[in-house]
């Protein structure tokens, strides 16, 4: 048997899902302890691999485990920006060549529509927005030239970006803080936390979720026997779309590593404070720098998120001084700088960028390893893993199988002292854009 990690256990509650009415957990422990499958993390890809299950085998019987509750996990803690972002061109092996951005995006963008389609089917109200200006935004000469550059990207991949100059950021954002900016390729913002436990409490009959359940061991083959805090379940497959937490399996231990980020939510907003926010009654903004502050003005509110630390969370009361500055220093004219919600999430992060995804043994699957951008993007690779363990083909699931896997990470304490230096290094490069 081998050992799995469990979910962490963040210091403080994700502000979307504190926004959101109390749920109560799925708790309830099936009148079965065999499953044909069973799927090991809760999170955008278990969601959609579970789902996608049952509609290619309408009588499979599915049992999706996630360790912490639906809407606190990682992911109801991200900013809610929905990209169809390609991924590194490292991550693309020789079956993708000159056109590799195009063809990433046209995965994404799969996962995307699915959401899409799902959130009008089910009336999920997670606040799917569309039409909001969604822009990154450079505040120094080199993140405007970087901005440039990436504008630069996306005509030569046929994908127009609408400039702002400083004084329409100005207008738009309400802040004189940026000199530049292109609208993103952000293709919708969403309550994150809202859409998580929407397409959750819309599972189809066939899947049972079990919440607050963590598995502790697995056994080497099939039939599978998974050891939790509730008991043993027994399962001719095992899907593992748990992210970080498959490390402790073995699933590329050696590939990728945990990154904290941090966010935050001002109280509700009065009219005339929300007008220091700018123009738009929403709007999102993504850093020009990976390293910067990224922030959306939702809900007559301002989310601010910044900060990376290496797989240990900073004290709630660290992260709250850091993220008051960078708000302090983007809209001066605040009455207050506080905060109501201050949270972080954890991530899995590779060096190349690119998903562990596939079959590692008969009957043992896994899709880890999202890099941040976990809701469209693996919200595809959830479906195309059901469908790879379904044999069941298609165009999309042959485009994924030729990108390459993660790159190979060297052990600690080498790993940690990379990574720190890596983390210290950029966040210096980002100057003022965090």
């Amino acid at each position: 048997m081998k050992r799995l990690d469990v979910a962490p256990a963040y210091q403080t509650r994700s502000g979307w899902n504190a926004l959101l009415p109390q749920r109560i957990a799925r708790e309830q422990l099936p009148a079965s302890r065999r499953f044909r499958s069973i799927i090991v993390g809760a999170g955008y890809t278990g969601l959609a691999a579970a789902r996608r299950l049952v509609e290619l085998v309408p009588d499979e019987e599915v049992l999706l485990l996630d360790a912490s509750t639906i809407g606190e996990g990682a992911s109801g803690r991200n900013s809610g920006f929905l990209l169809i972002n390609p991924g590194e061109p490292s991550a693309n092996a020789a079956g993708f060549t000159e056109d590799w951005a195009v063809r990433q995006m046209a995965l994404v963008q799969a996962g995307l529509d699915w959401l899409r389609l799902l959130v009008r089917t089910h009336s999920i109200d997670c606040d799917w927005e569309e039409d909001v200006p969604a822009i990154t935004a450079a505040a120094t000469s080199g993140g405007e030239k970087s901005v440039r550059a990436t504008r630069s990207r996306y005509e030569a991949w046929n994908v127009s970006a609408e400039e702002y100059r400083s004084e329409e950021l100005r207008r738009v954002l309400g802040t004189s803080y940026y000199r530049y900016g292109i609208r993103s390729l952000t293709r919708a913002l969403v309550q994150p936390a809202a859409l998580h436990r929407g397409l959750a409490d819309n599972l189809p009959a066939g899947v049972t979720l079990l919440e607050n359940t963590s598995v502790s061991a697995l056994s080497d083959g099939a039939p599978f026997r998974l050891q939790t805090n509730r008991g043993e379940f027994v399962a001719d497959r095992v899907f593992i779309t748990n992210n970080l937490h498959a490390r402790s399996l073995g699933i590329v231990r050696d590939r990728m590593i945990g990154i904290y980020t941090y966010g935050a939510f001002t109280p509700q907003l009065d009219d005339t404070q929300l007008d220091f926010l700018g123009e738009a009654p929403k709007w999102g903004a993504l850093p020009a720098h990976r390293m910067g502050t990224t922030m959306r003005k939702t809900m007559g509110r301002l989310l601010i998120r910044s900060g990376d630390s290496y797989e240990r969370e900073l004290a709630p009361d660290t992260v709250r001084a850091m993220l008051a500055r960078l708000y302090r220093n983007r809209f001066p004219a605040m009455r207050s700088h506080e905060f109501e919600h201050v949270w972080g999430g954890l991530t899995a992060i590779t060096h190349n960028g690119a998903f562990a995804f596939g079959q590692l043994k008969p009957g043992l699957f896994a899709s880890v390893g999202c890099g941040g951008a976990g809701v469209a993007r693996g919200t595809t690779h959830g479906k195309l893993l059901a469908e790879l363990a379904c044999g069941s083909p298609s165009s999309l699931l042959s485009e994924r199988l030729k990108l390459d896997g993660p790159n190979w990470l060297p052990p600690e304490p080498f790993r940690r002292l990379g990574a720190t230096a890596q983390i210290a290094w950029e966040q210096w490069l980002a100057g003022a854009e965090r």
